[in-house]
């Protein structure tokens, strides 16, 4: 399964249930007049680092951007839409937290530790239909990718 099927899955467990869309910077500009908010949106992988084992297993590290997303009205002030950042900091730091959780099968999918990447940005006046929230730049290392002989 493609990782947006695995962070789409982890975005269904959040609080208020957030909308998910995927694609790139445009296509998320199209698809965010139709959405219901809050929504998270996925960015394309921005790079994907192969680590092999000893063992012949293969874990991917992936670098991915979201954003956490509130509808907001044209004409606020940033000011008046730090409330919606702080909401949306909130939904980033619950996805972290599911996604260490997070399994496929038997085992954790995802390898997520105190040493795990995440960078997160508030986010103001975003796509045309004017939203708010935070950018979460994270990365993340699939737990078991395969093993091959």
């Amino acid at each position: 399964m493609p990782i947006r099927y695995h962070i789409s899955k982890i975005t269904q467990t959040l609080s208020n249930t957030p909308g998910f869309a995927y694609g790139t910077a445009n296509e998320l500009n199209q698809l965010a007049d139709d959405k219901s908010y809050p929504c998270v949106f996925m960015y394309p992988l921005q790079g994907i680092d192969m680590h092999p084992s000893i063992n012949g297993s293969v874990s991917n590290t992936f670098s991915v951007y979201l954003e956490f997303l509130y509808k907001t009205d044209f004409g606020q002030y940033t000011a008046d839409n730090e409330t919606y950042v702080t909401q949306a900091l909130a939904l980033a730091n619950e996805f972290l937290v599911k996604a260490a959780k997070y399994t496929d099968g038997n085992s954790r999918y995802f390898k997520i530790t105190s040493a795990t990447k995440a960078k997160c940005t508030p986010v103001y006046n975003k796509y045309d239909v004017n939203t708010t929230g935070v950018g979460l730049t994270l990365t993340l290392q699939s737990q078991t990718f395969g093993t091959f002989n």
